[in-house]
């Protein structure tokens, strides 16, 4: 199960969609759009906060209150780049503003038996420093809460792994939500229960070649991934397979690599020769950008079920034809282990390849579990760094 922020414009959308209502809120997503407010009513007032999927946005000055559009629309200027947490806000939500004499908190969480609910009647920016007033009820797998059903049954329909409703108030006895933060579980998208995007981590910008190869991804029945880590990182990882990619990255870092670690990458499904070219060259592009040097590439992988790794290596070894130059420059040593249908003929292809370019390779068949694959890369580094 993967767990993904979701934005709270999307979650208050939801949320009001669920129950039946319909909600006005308005994201911006860049000054050009702030031509979209004036289709909001001038005699009322309206909230314009920061919509980046983090909290503590009062606190940090990026909440606006009572505000007219004229005022909402200067807030955004004003704010619109604004850099923290690693990140600059560019969204903004655009609602209308709720009077209120009382703030509460409650926040659902997802977890292997049930339920947990936390709840308090002192909600709002000071909510940590009120924890002493934070209450709590459990709620086991198939029961409803009896204090929150309602939000509790939103939560359980929604795939909704967590939710932070902070504050809220209550008008007419129904539950008005003030701020959200929440996350969803991706793996149930099929499902099709709710219209979301999932942005990336606020704090982590989507570099040209995320995009690139995720294009690449939407126009294939084969999976292809690519999250750079540490654009600056010496270990790049083209490995095979999304189990053994997890594999290999966990087991880096817990070698005491994880400073090194530049990416995570997997590519699957039976990609044709042309598919892998395309994305080893997307791939070697970012790779080529970072200017640390030596550098280790680990063509790595568990045993292919289908994927022909023969054809995959045939693509891989004409993307590094093409690099051969920045191979030699970054100093760059492949280490290779792959099993699967013609993984003997791949290996033996992509080491004689290798070999006559002059780059250093290390090729390793299934026999070799991958914690040896790690043990190579120390030595690889001793050897590298010192020549």
């Amino acid at each position: 199960m993967a767990r993904r922020r979701v934005r709270e414009y999307d979650l208050k959308r939801m949320f009001y969609e669920y129950r039946g209502e319909t909600y006005n809120g308005i994201l911006i997503r860049s000054l050009s759009e702030l031509s979209n407010l004036d289709a909001l009513d001038r005699s009322k007032r309206y909230v314009v906060k920061a919509d980046e999927m983090f909290n503590r946005r009062q606190k940090s000055g990026l909440i606006g209150l009572n505000l007219t559009i004229d005022q909402a629309k200067d807030f955004i200027r004003k704010n619109y780049g604004y850099s923290i947490h690693n990140g600059r806000v560019q969204h903004f939500l655009v609602e209308e503003y709720i009077p209120h004499s009382t703030e509460k908190y409650i926040a659902i969480i997802s977890e292997r038996l049930g339920d947990r609910i936390l709840y308090s009647d002192r909600g709002g920016v000071d909510i940590e420093e009120n924890w002493d007033s934070v209450r709590e009820e459990f709620v086991e797998q198939g029961q409803i809460s009896t204090l929150f059903p309602e939000i509790h049954r939103f939560v359980i329909d929604m795939d909704i792994s967590y939710l932070e409703i902070n504050p809220y108030t209550e008008i007419d006895g129904k539950i008005i939500p003030l701020g959200m933060l929440g996350e969803i579980d991706d793996y149930s998208h099929y499902r099709a229960r709710w219209r979301v995007e999932f942005p990336e981590p606020f704090e982590k910008g989507k570099y040209e070649e995320e995009e690139m190869v995720e294009e690449l991804d939407r126009n294939t029945g084969a999976s292809l991934k690519l999250t750079i880590l540490n654009p600056q990182g010496s270990i790049w990882l083209m490995t095979a397979g999304g189990g053994a990619s997890v594999v290999f990255l966990d087991s880096l870092y817990l070698a005491g690599y994880g400073d090194k670690v530049a990416n995570y990458a997997e590519y699957s499904g039976n990609p044709t020769t042309t598919e892998t070219y395309e994305y080893a060259k997307i791939f070697f592009r970012a790779m080529f950008k970072s200017q640390s040097k030596p550098k280790i590439l680990i063509l790595g992988g568990g045993i292919a079920n289908f994927t022909d790794v023969s054809k995959t290596f045939d693509g891989i070894i004409m993307a590094i034809r093409d690099y051969k130059d920045s191979f030699l420059d970054h100093r760059v040593t492949v280490l290779v282990r792959r099993g699967g249908p013609n993984a003997d003929i791949a290996l033996k292809k992509i080491e004689e390849a290798l070999k006559s370019m002059n780059i250093p390779v290390e090729v390793y068949n299934e026999n070799y579990n991958i914690d040896y694959i790690i043990t190579r890369v120390e030595k690889i580094f001793k050897n590298i760094t010192n020549t």
